[in-house]
Order: C-alpha cells, then sequence, then structure tokens
C-alpha cells in the first residue's frame, strides 16, 4: 500500500479488555482498531498507517471471500437456511399496507416467510424474524445442555453481538448470538458448553479448558470450526 494512499474507513472501540490496540477487519471488508481504555484513541490512526500493507492483504482477502459466494451479500434473500435448527425458508415479498401488523410472518406452516415491506427495510426485518427464531431455537437447547452438563445458569438472552459468539457473565447470565443460527448443530453446542463452564471458571484457565475438554472432547476442532464460521453469515445479519 503507497504510503499517500488513503487510509481506509474505520471504527474506533474502547475496550477494557483490551491490553494492547488491536486491528481487525471484518468479513463484511469493516474496519475495526480496538484500544484499550487507558490508551490515547488518537493512536488509532497511526496503528493503522503502521499496519497499512497487513490490512491492504486483509482487506483483499475479506472482499475475495464474500465474492466466492455472492448469495451471502443478497439484501433481499429467496432462501433463508439455518442449520443450527435444521430449517430452511423461502422468501416471499410483499408490499407493507397501510397499519399492516406483521412485517414477517410464517405461511402454512410450510417452510415460507413472507416479508411486507417498505422497499429498504428488508434487513431490518429479517434481523427481527431471526432474533424471534434464535429465542425459540437457542434457549430451549441451552437448558437441555445445561441439565445435561448439570452446569446450571442465572439467566439467558438472545442478542446481535459483532465480534462474540457468546459470553456469560459473573451473575452467570449467558447471551447468545442470534446468528448462531446459521452454525452447524454440533458447533452451537459446544458453544453453549463452552459459556456454561464459564459459570465455574469465570477464565480461560487450565481447570476451564479441562471441564470443557471433559464435557466435550472434540472441542479443539470445534472451536477451530467456530472461529471460521462467520463466513457462512449473510451480509443482512450483521444487522442491528
Amino acid at each position: 500500500m503507497d504510503p499517500i494512499e488513503p487510509l481506509p474507513p474505520f471504527r474506533v472501540r474502547v475496550s477494557k479488555r483490551a491490553r494492547y490496540i488491536q486491528l481487525k477487519v471484518s468479513l463484511l471488508a469493516q474496519v475495526e482498531v480496538i484500544v484499550p481504555r487507558e490508551a490515547d484513541r488518537r493512536l488509532a490512526p497511526i496503528f493503522v498507517q503502521q499496519h497499512r500493507d497487513w490490512l491492504r492483504l486483509a482487506l483483499r482477502r475479506a472482499r475475495a471471500e464474500r465474492a466466492a459466494d455472492p448469495d451471502l451479500d443478497d439484501p433481499r434473500p429467496a432462501r433463508i437456511d439455518l442449520p443450527a435448527v435444521g430449517e430452511r425458508w423461502h422468501v416471499r415479498y410483499v408490499p407493507r399496507l397501510g397499519r399492516q401488523r406483521y412485517r414477517a410472518r410464517l405461511v402454512d406452516g410450510r417452510g415460507t416467510l413472507q416479508v411486507a415491506t417498505e422497499g429498504d427495510d428488508v434487513p431490518d426485518v429479517l434481523c427481527t424474524w431471526l432474533t424471534a427464531r434464535a429465542r425459540v431455537g437457542l434457549i430451549p437447547w441451552l437448558h437441555r445442555v445445561s441439565a445435561d452438563t448439570r452446569l446450571p445458569f442465572g439467566a439467558v438472552s438472545i442478542r446481535a453481538q459483532k465480534t462474540r459468539w457468546g459470553s456469560c457473565s459473573t451473575q452467570r447470565h449467558i447471551s447468545l448470538n442470534r446468528n448462531l443460527m446459521f452454525l452447524a448443530p454440533e458447533v452451537v453446542r459446544y458453544l453453549m458448553i463452552h459459556e456454561l463452564c464459564h459459570t465455574v471458571h469465570l477464565n480461560h484457565s487450565r481447570r476451564f479448558w479441562a471441564l470443557v475438554q471433559r464435557l466435550c472432547e472434540d472441542y479443539r476442532t470445534l472451536d477451530q470450526k467456530l472461529g471460521q464460521a462467520a463466513r457462512s453469515i449473510p451480509a443482512w445479519a450483521f444487522g442491528e
């Protein structure tokens, strides 16, 4: 990257957990600079400039991966697959009329999703629907895994995290990313076991990983798959 080339757009995120400045490129080719809470945010553009060569390659790779499957970037998908729960939905778009109550509804219970749209609001409508499906599919599932592993938790919520598949608080409140619905069932179950183990060890110590291994012997393979899983998420699902 030529030194005089302008820096790509980037956002700065202040993190209380980060120990040093980090640079990340999302699968949507969006650049994020993670800055420790105590660091000077004005260092962000300097850090980006210092890593401009790496950034150029990372952006090229991200764009190439998305280009390999153009359906992932379709804002009006004709079909939505949710492998985690074995569902396939065919999407039908209709105009939204007047004060129509629904924006997305199931039709005849036959795997058809009818979306009432005003035009450019399709991603928002689909994200709202996805969150609702995730509550139905993931929350009871977490309760079953909790019972199987004998690891109770305090509460559960479905969220739209940008950088995490799940989290567990000190109050044993587990948050699950709604985009887990796009992952393979065995990967989702591993993530649930991972977060439930945090109800015992709120860290990634040796004891934590020993507990994970006892409950999920092939956790290393599944953890690697989880690290690459975001590649299968459609662009619209990254919305609010």
